[in-house]
């Protein structure tokens, strides 16, 4: 009798938590489902909690949330990024899709860059296999031409960066988005210290239409003057 006791507590309370534990990620799910456009950092805080990443630049700010069912261990990213401390857009992704999270960073660099000044030197760690897989790119790339003007385009594009890495092809396709070499060149300011295979400058340069943008642009890279 003492044994069957023991079994069906034991029972019950693998029960229970199962039940607490795919309640807890439906209850994710369902989170993600009430996010909108223009709500409060405190509204997402009652729903998601405190973020696990900041990221921010001036009145720009993205917080990043990682996800996990405690039964098939899958993780889900979830990315809202804010302007003036109201929700702007939301994005989740596949966790074992998505690199490993960086610490906090800015955004995106600074306006009125001084093309004179290379970027520091790429990280030895980076590896081709972190740049963002295609399919993803492709989204970010649609939704940033879908914007009807130009600085609400540039402004999704330095938030959808986030912490993601990019090859300098991916690069020029955005680029290509803008006809005159100014804009392109407005672009490449935002995803610049994000790409991955900076030895692959050259095809930017020749996306470029003017000799003085592709010297600014050889200026960025190598820093020769």
């Amino acid at each position: 009798m003492m044994k069957l006791k023991a079994v069906i507590y034991l029972v019950l309370f693998t029960g229970a938590i199962f039940l607490c534990s795919c309640g807890s990620y439906k209850t994710t799910k369902e989170a993600i489902l009430k996010i909108e456009k223009g709500m409060s950092k405190r509204e997402i805080t009652n729903l998601l909690g405190n973020p696990d990443y900041r990221r921010f630049d001036n009145e720009s700010e993205q917080w990043e949330y990682i996800k996990e069912d405690p039964l098939s261990g899958t993780k889900t990213i979830i990315l809202v990024d804010f302007v003036n401390d109201r929700v702007s857009n939301m994005d989740s992704f596949n966790g074992n899709d998505y690199p490993a999270p960086n610490p906090p960073v800015t955004v995106y660099p600074p306006n009125n860059m001084d093309y004179d000044r290379p970027f520091p030197p790429s990280n030895n760690h980076i590896r081709p296999g972190r740049i963002i897989s295609d399919s993803d790119f492709q989204q970010l790339y649609n939704k940033v031409k879908s914007k009807p003007f130009k600085d609400d385009q540039l402004e999704l594009l330095s938030i959808g960066v986030g912490n993601r890495y990019f090859s300098c092809r991916q690069c020029v396709k955005l680029m290509s988005i803008y006809t005159f070499d100014d804009d392109k060149l407005k672009v490449l300011d935002i995803v610049a210290p994000r790409i991955a295979d900076r030895e692959n400058y050259e095809d930017i340069i020749r996306s470029l239409s003017f000799l003085s943008s592709q010297d600014k642009v050889r200026k960025m890279f190598t820093g020769s003057r």
